[in-house]
């Protein structure tokens, strides 16, 4: 089974091709309270969606924690979830709105401590100020998306148990593909970040294979051996039985 552990699904054109893909497992993230109930309706309608609600760090100043935890009280309420994301922290590309990110970040670490829920992160340009917060809110299941932050992060977000993801930008980003090279497989989540278009990329689904296949070549394994650690990580995060 292959996993793509951070894709849109609620703007991915073609996300019923996607879904009806019986060998991959999508975990849809949300940008905000819309875009988390369109994931929601596409989990009920799709078996391989694992759903993820949040606000993204970069609209977080567009409502703030009263909203955030209206969301997750309602969801909570009305569906069984597991995650929540895309939320986290951004100080390389929306530094002006730190405070506001900081006060609807610490709405989801609350409820991700109280219900034991995955969080989806986005850390750019605030890696280490991520992690000390699960660490100092003693979070339990943690993934950063795309991860690009400090190669010395590494080994304490592992030691954590915290996962990174491994995304497609690896083919044109010398410094993920240098993380990929020093992260360990046992603590590495295939991504797509699909729809987003990074730097001419565009971002797809189908990426994750060729994803695999680089993370096979630079750990010297076999191609199915790294689908399975990758598949039994994705387990171990979302607390599923293989």
């Amino acid at each position: 089974m292959l996993v793509d552990a951070h894709v849109h699904c609620h703007e991915l054109e073609e996300v019923e091709k996607y879904s009806l893909l019986q060998k991959l497992v999508l975990v849809c993230v949300s940008d905000d309270p819309e875009s988390s109930l369109t994931t929601l309706e596409l989990s009920k309608k799709y078996a391989n969606i694992e759903p993820c609600i949040g606000i993204h760090p970069w609209v977080a100043h567009e409502y703030g924690g009263g909203e955030a935890r209206h969301l997750v009280e309602h969801v909570l309420r009305n569906h069984d979830i597991k995650c929540l994301g895309e939320v986290g922290l951004d100080k390389k590309f929306k530094p002006e709105t730190f405070n506001k990110q900081l006060e609807v970040f610490n709405v989801f670490l609350t409820y991700a401590k109280e219900y034991d829920l995955v969080l989806n992160l986005h850390a750019a340009g605030a890696w280490r100020e991520v992690l000390d917060l699960l660490i100092s809110r003693d979070i339990q299941r943690a993934y950063f998306h795309w991860y690009t932050g400090p190669v010395e992060l590494l080994e304490p977000l592992s030691a954590a148990g915290y996962y990174v993801g491994a995304n497609p930008a690896w083919i044109i980003q010398q410094k993920h593909r240098e993380v990929l090279e020093v992260a360990s497989l046992n603590f590495l989540l295939t991504e797509s970040d699909a729809p987003y278009t990074y730097r001419g990329l565009k971002m797809t689904p189908e990426l994750v294979e060729k994803t695999l296949e680089f993370l096979a070549k630079v750990k010297k394994f076999e191609i199915e051996e790294v689908i399975n650690v990758v598949y039994k990580n994705y387990l171990k995060l979302f607390k599923k039985k293989l």
